[in-house]
């Protein structure tokens, strides 16, 4: 009998005991209440889901009956003992965030071959502004390569209860719910274009469509809105706004702007959901770089860095960032390390303080920021960069390139 390299019978215990011990805390104090999703029988599947926080993958491990092999985040894997005990207990696939990587469709089809089932959010990015965003191509091939039973998961609530740019939880309903399945020989005859679609029609989900009449009660329910919303809605100044109990206000105009229970920002009387107000900070921002284009980013953070999958990252080490429209530079003392825009191959951010940047020759950079910094606008003025190549956007290619790449 062949010796099983990913699934092990210490996953399905170590989630009994996740779902035993600590299953009725996490429920209880995120108001969470879904309906179990069996895969005991008829697998192994391939399960997509929504991405709205950090605390789906709790949430999923815990409304499965069987352990589910999430595609995860390398840099969750090089990183000493918490690194170990993930991969001990719960051996996630491990893939390099908004990049493709043949060894992880390797790995998902060893865990297949073995009988695990297989989790991923499309998505790869959880959601800061609670609307879905932008999937990559290549989740329909994928279906049709991997030929398994497919589960469709929705998650609602979890991203008002503790939305990625907020410093305090939230208290309001969550669930989970099964939007459907479909076996093999229901999408055997469809293309992967058509796949994809449907995907993206199962998984479009809203923060505001389905708990939209409960309110999410929490102290200072504005902090950190300033880090989604960085550009005055009012005045549009660049990195004038900040964030005070449950206002969002401006240095340099008289924006009052109140997040309520429901996830709006009030203005002169008017609600706004925040994608609607996202969308105007980018488009405000793209108009701002074109019109300052000796604009720049600067930052006190910290740098963490790898080379490889399977190599144990660096400690971090502090630095002073610097973005502009040529590229990156990380100043420490007097020695620096200059990355060009053509070096950058895609960021993404991690987590709610950190960004992971993916450059050339394999090379890989965790930036950690302090907690009022808004490693979205860094990633925002990334993308900006590498779609326009230093800021301009004078052909077709470049305009369409932008408008998918940040959400215009």
């Amino acid at each position: 009998m062949r010796t099983k390299r990913y699934t092990h019978s210490r996953h399905r215990w170590f989630l009994r005991i996740v779902q035993f011990l600590f299953g009725p805390f996490f429920k209880w104090y995120y108001r969470f209440n879904a309906k179990p999703i069996s895969i005991k029988q008829g697998g192994p599947y391939l399960i997509l889901s929504n991405h709205t926080s950090e605390f789906d993958i709790i949430f999923m491990g815990l409304m499965f009956d069987q352990p589910l092999y999430f595609v995860a985040s390398d840099q969750l894997l090089n990183a000493g003992f918490g690194s170990w005990f993930l991969r001990t207990f719960f051996n996630p696939i491990p893939k390099s965030k908004s990049m493709a990587d043949l060894a992880v469709v390797k790995r998902m089809v060893s865990v297949k071959e073995e009988g695990g089932s297989i989790a991923i959010y499309p998505e790869g990015n959880a959601t800061i502004h609670g609307n879905a965003v932008s999937m990559p191509d290549g989740i329909g091939r994928l279906i049709q390569f991997l030929k398994l039973p497919v589960i469709f998961v929705n998650i609602h609530g979890l991203y008002l209860s503790s939305p990625r740019w907020s410093y305090y939880r939230k208290f309001g309903k969550s669930t989970l719910i099964e939007r459907a399945r479909l076996e093999p020989k229901d999408y055997e005859h469809m293309t992967s274009e058509d796949l994809q679609l449907l995907v993206k029609n199962y998984l479009d989900v809203s923060a505001y469509q389905y708990f939209n009449d409960i309110d999410y009660i929490g102290k200072k329910r504005a902090e950190g809105l300033h880090k989604l919303i960085f550009m005055c809605p009012q005045c549009h100044g660049a990195f004038t706004t900040y964030s005070t109990g449950h206002m969002l206000r401006c240095h340099d105009c008289q924006l009052l702007g109140e997040y309520d229970l429901h996830g709006f920002v009030s203005i002169e009387q008017k609600s706004y959901s925040l994608p609607e107000l996202d969308q105007r900070t980018i488009e405000t921002f793209v108009q701002f770089l074109e019109n300052e284009p000796d604009f720049k980013l600067e930052y006190l953070g910290e740098v963490a860095r790898w080379n490889g999958q399977s190599a144990r990252r660096s400690a971090f080490e502090n630095v002073h960032m610097t973005m502009t429209m040529h590229g990156l530079t990380l100043k420490q003392g007097s020695h620096e390390n200059v990355y060009t825009r053509d070096k950058i191959k895609s960021c993404a951010i991690q987590v709610r303080t950190k960004l992971i940047i993916y450059l050339d020759e394999g090379i890989t950079l965790l930036c950690r920021f302090p907690r009022h910094v808004s490693p979205y606008a860094m990633m925002i003025f990334i993308q900006y960069v590498m779609v326009t190549k230093g800021g301009q956007r004078n052909d077709e290619d470049t305009r369409r390139a932008l408008k998918t790449v940040l959400g215009l």
